[in-house]
């Protein structure tokens, strides 16, 4: 089972707690996890159409006949955030066959990225962070 790793840095210039920018990359993966279900790409497209083959195979298993990357859940439950601190959080996939399916789906069609409506998600996102986070106060030396 992947766990998350959250360290903390010696010198941060950022705001953000290491569990602030989890939340900033779990928005980002839900994000992605929408669009991707939803059939559309990473310029916010709809994705490339299935060989008409493997679109009926989906449809006689009762599975919509769009690129979604959701045949059997496998790919899309490994998307999470893997780790983050002060400075950066990094999300992707933790399962090496997730990984790799996704490495050659992506050369197919690019759903995996951060799309113009991600990007929103997670602007989104830091601004709720930054409205949680107390501002910060200077005092003078006595």
């Amino acid at each position: 089972m992947f766990k998350m790793k959250i360290s903390r840095a010696r010198f941060t210039y950022t705001p953000f707690s290491s569990e602030a920018m989890a939340r900033i990359g779990q928005a980002a993966v839900g994000s992605i996890k929408k669009r991707i279900q939803s059939g559309v790409d990473a310029n916010d497209q709809a994705a490339k159409e299935l060989n008409p083959q493997y679109a009926n195979y989906k449809r006689r298993n009762g599975l919509r006949p769009i690129r979604d990357w959701t045949k059997s859940g496998l790919t899309m439950a490994s998307l999470a955030v893997k780790s983050a601190n002060e400075n950066r959080v990094t999300i992707g996939f933790t399962d090496d066959r997730g990984d790799r399916i996704v490495s050659v789906q992506n050369l197919r069609c690019k759903m995996y990225g951060i799309s113009p409506g991600d990007r929103a998600a997670v602007v989104a996102a830091i601004r709720a962070e930054l409205a949680r986070t107390p501002p910060v106060r200077l005092k003078r030396a006595a």
